[in-house]
Parts: structure tokens; C-alpha cells; sequence
């Protein structure tokens, strides 16, 4: 499967979509967090599935989360160079590698599945599974800056989306949601069901917190500030992405 032909296809999805591509002008602003990022990851889980349930096969599968995967790195890589910025704290972003071992195990999984089941299953696994590869950028970059002196601050926030018999997973996912200091969160809080279409997300520090949300609201004139100065765009990095 040509890997970048599904990238080009996904960014353009994104690019057509007027809620999305509001978030992607807004990572680039500098306002930006992995809020953002993780309301790209759910709509990329939804425009995978959706393309799978056309025509499913374990191939097809890797190389749209591979394609899914390169996209969510970009708009965190921005995202957490926004929040570093806001930190005032010069550390590169730090990248993950491609989960293959976790698509790997989700194609073994699916082949399993009654294929007249295979759409509904497509529809509650795939955006999930997106959104976690955003909780493990997520996790490494807290992970590294908390080692490396900082006092990063983990929030979850329960989507309230599930349906009203699924009393399971909306007590558990609202149990877990919350703001906790490093060190305090609950074991599980970038754990994920089926469905689940919660936010992760992290600051480095309350003060990177305070800074981004006054950007956010206009109160910040970002003219000069380091964060809206970058050299190349996030917007301009997508269009790349959909001309490569």
C-alpha cells in the first residue's frame, strides 16, 4: 500500500473539514495543545474507519495508521513546541517511533471478528487507537520533562460522548478525568475502551498553562513573542504533506 498516497488523502480530509482545519490555524497560532491535537486524532480515527469499512485488509489497516500516525506526529510536534514555548524553555519536542507492534496486534485481533460485525467493530477501534497514539507523545514528552526538572500537569477531560446504557465506561472514564501534577495521576489515565474518545493531554508547568489559555482568549499580543515566530507553518508542513 503506498503509504504516502493515504497520508496525502488524510491531510486533505482534514484541509476540507472547516472544524478542523480551525484546529490546525490554531496550533499554528501558538494556541494550540493537544487538545487540538486530539480532537485531529479522533476526526483521522473516524476518516480511517470509514475508509476500511469500504474495503478492509490487514495491509490497508497498517498503512493508514502508519499515515495516521505521521499526521498526529506533525500537529504534536507543534503542539508541544507551543507548549514549550509558553514554558519558556528551549527543548525540542520529543517524537515517538510507529506503534507497529500495536497495529500488528489490532490486525490479529479484527481477523477475528464476524465480518458482517467488522464495520461497528471498525467504527469503536480505530479512533481509539488513533487517540492513543497522541496519550504516548503525550507521555514521553512528560515523561522526559518531569526527569528533566520540570513539574508537568496531566489532564484528562471525559468525553461525555458514550451511549446512555454504557454505564461501565462512562463511570470509569469519569472517574479518571481530572488535572493532576506528575506523579499523581491515576496508573491508568492513558488507558483507553473501545469507543473511548476522551482527551490526554499535558503542560509542562502551570505557568505554560496560564500563558497558552490568555493566547487562546486574545489577551496575549503574541507580536514578537517566540512562539509566532516560527519559520515555517504548520499549514504549510500539511500542504507538503498532501503534495508529497
Amino acid at each position: 500500500m503506498d503509504e504516502e498516497k493515504l497520508r496525502q488523502q488524510l491531510a486533505e480530509a482534514i484541509e476540507a473539514n472547516p472544524q478542523m482545519w480551525e484546529q490546525v490555524l490554531k496550533l499554528d497560532s501558538g494556541a494550540g495543545t493537544y487538545a487540538e491535537v486530539n480532537d485531529i486524532a479522533a476526526f483521522l480515527g473516524d476518516t480511517i474507519a470509514d475508509e476500511l469499512i469500504k474495503a478492509y485488509s490487514p495491509e490497508l489497516l497498517e498503512a493508514y495508521m502508519l499515515a495516521g500516525h505521521d499526521l498526529v506526529s506533525l500537529f504534536a510536534e507543534t503542539a508541544q513546541r507551543n507548549l514549550n514555548d509558553a514554558a519558556g524553555i528551549g527543548v525540542s519536542p520529543m517524537k515517538t517511533k510507529p506503534p507497529r507492534a500495536r497495529i500488528s496486534n489490532l490486525a490479529e485481533e479484527l481477523s477475528t471478528v464476524d465480518p458482517d460485525m467488522l464495520p461497528e467493530e471498525l467504527t469503536n477501534v480505530i479512533p481509539p487507537e488513533v487517540l492513543a497514539m497522541v496519550d504516548a507523545i503525550v507521555k514521553y514528552n512528560a515523561d522526559f520533562q518531569a526527569k528533566a526538572g520540570l513539574k508537568p500537569i496531566i489532564k484528562r477531560t471525559w468525553s461525555g460522548s458514550y451511549p446512555s446504557h454504557d454505564t461501565k465506561h462512562t463511570d470509569w472514564c469519569h472517574d479518571l478525568a481530572g488535572e493532576y501534577a506528575y506523579g499523581t495521576e491515576p496508573k491508568n489515565v492513558y488507558a483507553r475502551h473501545k469507543g473511548c474518545r476522551c482527551k490526554v493531554e499535558y503542560f509542562p508547568d502551570k505557568n505554560a498553562q496560564g500563558r497558552i489559555t490568555a493566547l487562546a482568549k486574545g489577551e496575549v499580543d503574541v507580536n514578537g513573542v517566540l512562539w509566532n515566530t516560527r519559520p515555517e507553518t504548520l499549514e504549510k508542513r500539511l500542504r507538503k504533506a498532501r503534495q508529497n
